[in-house]
């Protein structure tokens, strides 16, 4: 076991050892944050797959998905975990929307002064609607969301774009009334725009299903709190279909992520949720 991993668990042994606990009962301590907390829910095969194939969105889903989870099945794995954390904000990936390479709806060409666009835009009787409880915020650094949908009513969408995005794609939100939010310059910093979702949303935790690049991002760059897994007794395989998490390889120098168990629950049908946060250094 690493240096740093055995330090971390034996200094928690110490600490549980005194006051009679243990570590697998025992909730780590929670430190004040510039950014909400940030779970992630997600179903996957034995495997680690989280789709059937690659390039598959929501809008591709058959009979043969429901191995990774009936709507029913879904709808009690995150009611828990709404009851659990409360999110005010439900994150998702553009890839769950949008296929990649797919042809992008048109946008007419933006004919003023676009540096008015580049700012953040939340319009004010959205931000204050009454009977607003959250947000459905998808991450769409090069502006490929471009359906015009605007969320549900206690919960509207907002976009996390970046600055390389097209003033057109920018001005159709605006018309559309779909808030936005600019971090990053080639891509969504995701940082920063945890920042601001806190500092303008008053978000205090941060919900996602997105598996896969997302989730790579999240984890690989120290944003991601708490993991929830539905292991589904099924293996799908394949050399492009998404996984869990997806990031770039590991450098020479560079550590995996470590995990620190919180429960596991195995059903009878061989379904497998199991829980688990992330070390801090």
């Amino acid at each position: 076991m690493p240096i740093r991993r055995r330090v971390f668990f034996r200094e928690r042994s110490e600490i549980l050892a005194t006051s009679g606990e243990s570590i697998s009962s025992k909730e780590p301590m929670v430190f004040r944050m510039e950014r909400p907390y940030v779970i992630l829910g997600v179903s996957a095969s034995l495997d680690g797959r989280i789709s059937l194939g690659p390039g598959r969105t929501l809008m591709d889903l058959d009979q043969r998905d429901d191995v990774l989870g009936t709507r029913e099945e879904w709808e009690d794995f995150y009611g828990k975990l709404n009851d659990r954390h409360h999110p005010e904000v439900w994150m998702e990936g553009s890839g769950m929307l949008v296929k990649e390479g797919a042809e992008l709806r048109e946008l007419e060409p933006f004919k003023g002064d676009a540096k008015v666009l580049y700012e953040d835009f939340l319009p004010p009787d959205i931000l204050n609607k009454p009977g607003r409880t959250g947000w459905l915020v998808a991450v769409d650094g090069r502006g490929r969301l471009r359906s015009g949908y605007t969320g549900e009513e206690d919960k509207p969408m907002l976009h996390l774009a970046s600055h390389s995005v097209p003033p057109e794609y920018l001005w159709f939100l605006r018309e559309k009334g779909i808030p936005y939010l600019l971090a990053g310059e080639e891509r969504v910093d995701l940082e920063l725009a945890l920042k601001k979702m806190k500092e303008k949303l008053g978000a205090k935790n941060v919900l996602t299903s997105s598996g896969g690049k997302l989730a790579g991002a999240l984890l690989k760059k120290g944003l991601l709190d708490e993991v929830y897994i539905r292991f589904n007794p099924v293996v799908i395989g394949g050399f492009e279909t998404p996984v869990l998490f997806a990031s770039p390889d590991l450098g020479e120098d560079e550590w995996p992520v470590f995990l620190q168990h919180m429960d596991t629950k195995v059903c009878w049908d061989g379904h497998i949720f199991t829980r688990f946060k992330v070390v801090r250094d």
